[in-house]
């Protein structure tokens, strides 16, 4: 259009001025303790050193000459993929990458990699349009994307007919599990389309031409469980007409899908806290893996965890968070916790009150709500939820669990009766609670415990 040609070729003339003053001058990244990185401009060698004006300021620093690292012409400011860069180095990276977040990117691809930088924000990036939008495209006719890199998984598996893997990671707060999230959210998109794909730009393996979909009289409620998600027998498909995406993606998903997309909640309730660096850190590592029918739907899906951080439970520090759901159960449990024997709140219970409570930007009432939920969701029970949250509520209880020691060094609990009503009380149940007698009598006549490096034993203290 004749309104963009002025547009054009002002930014044109832009950058040919810019690409004429790096000309003129030898450019370099000088090393800064504050700043990471300070453009400047050699004026002098001498031996192995370096004099340096500094683009701010016009400072003159001396360097050694090794410390300097290149500078890339203006050109390439911006570079979609870091692999692309004349000079390849640190602080040519590290620019690009604040070029590109700075103009809204978050994405840039290095070679095979993708490189996401956390906005800490809310961004329009995951719509159904944009799924569409990366739907059987080659990487290169779309901007640096993280749907970019299921796609490619998703096509190599049709091709190849092998595994694929991705593999997220990163420090704390870098958006390790806000990326999981994404790839599982793309992956249950394409393979639950229940129309006709867009003719694919690059090649594909036939047998994922038409990706099949749950039928529409799945019902809506959870289904029993094992230790993964599992569709069995073969997978059904319908027909359809019109666009693959003109339907909402929530109405498209399939119950296993809605599975899998739900099993999040719940284990960032039980396995993420708030850290002084990241308020919905994983602690705990995970492997997802997603099984396909030959057809292109989802077949079942498991998750196995590691190294879940336990004493977080008991200890931590003061500008941090327990795990979610003891915030969540006591903001939101309303009923619930009177029959769990939860009273008051948050700073009546040990385990919770000597640090950080509330946290900006969760709510931790509406997180409940999300979570119960994803229970339905995934099938548990009225039963299996009570029986859980009860786990929850009993952790809670034996924090206000008193331990005293007698002027022998024995331990002893003050208040015997404290363990039953604390631990073992139920309102539900008058038979569990009678069997849970003679437990809290035994640790009342344990008044003395003799301890070793293998094993602990409990027994009443003889009198000589």
């Amino acid at each position: 259009m004749p309104a963009s040609r002025p547009s054009q070729s002002a930014e044109a003339a832009r950058a040919a001025a810019a690409q004429a003053e790096f000309n003129e001058k030898k450019w370099v990244w000088v090393p800064d303790d504050k700043d990471g990185y300070l453009a400047g401009w050699v004026v002098h060698e001498e031996d192995d050193v370096g004099e340096v004006v500094m683009a701010a300021g016009g400072e003159i620093r001396k360097l050694p000459l090794y410390a300097l690292s290149k500078m890339n012409p203006p050109k390439f400011d911006r570079v979609d993929d870091i692999a692309d860069l004349t000079f390849l180095n640190e602080a040519s990276v590290v620019h690009n990458l604040r070029l590109r977040y700075g103009s809204g990117s978050i994405y840039t691809y290095s070679g095979l990699f993708l490189v996401a930088v956390n906005p800490y924000q809310t961004l329009p990036l995951y719509s159904d349009a944009i799924v569409h939008q990366y739907r059987g495209k080659r990487r290169d006719e779309n901007p640096p994307h993280i749907f970019a890199i299921a796609e490619r998984a998703w096509v190599n598996m049709g091709e190849e007919r092998e595994n694929q893997s991705i593999l997220i990671t990163g420090e704390s707060g870098a958006g390790k599990t806000e990326s999981t999230k994404k790839v599982i959210q793309y992956l249950a998109a394409i393979a639950t389309d229940a129309h006709a794909p867009i003719t694919p730009s690059h090649s594909q393996s036939p047998s994922l031409a038409g990706p099949a979909s749950f039928n529409a009289m799945v019902p809506t409620v959870g289904l029993p469980r094992s230790s993964s998600f599992r569709k069995h027998g073969k997978a059904t498909s319908v027909s359809g007409s019109g666009s693959g995406f003109s339907l909402n993606a929530k109405a498209r998903l399939g119950l296993l899908e809605r599975q899998i997309l739900q099993a999040n909640p719940i284990l960032e309730a039980f396995g993420n806290a708030q850290t002084q660096r990241n308020n919905n850190s994983s602690r705990f590592g995970k492997f997802i893996r997603i099984s396909f029918s030959p057809d292109g739907s989802i077949a079942g899906a498991n998750i196995d965890w590691y190294l879940l951080e336990k004493s977080r439970v008991v200890v931590r520090s003061e500008a941090e968070r327990s795990f979610h759901v003891f915030y969540q159960l006591m903001e939101g449990g309303g009923s619930l916790k009177e029959t769990l024997l939860l009273d008051g709140g948050v700073e009546d219970y040990e385990y919770l009150n000597k640090s950080r409570r509330e946290v900006d930007g969760i709510d931790d009432r509406e997180e409940w709500s999300l979570l119960k939920n994803a229970l339905d969701t995934v099938g548990f029970t009225a039963a299996e939820q009570l029986d859980l949250f009860r786990i929850v509520a009993a952790v809670l209880h034996i924090g206000n669990i008193v331990i005293t020691s007698t002027r022998s060094d024995d331990a002893m609990m003050p208040d015997p009766s404290q363990a039953e009503r604390r631990v073992l009380g139920n309102r539900l149940s008058t038979s569990y609670l009678l069997s849970a007698r003679p437990f809290t009598r035994s640790l009342s006549e344990c008044s003395s415990i003799a301890s070793t490096a293998r094993w602990t034993d409990r027994r009443p203290s003889q009198r000589s």
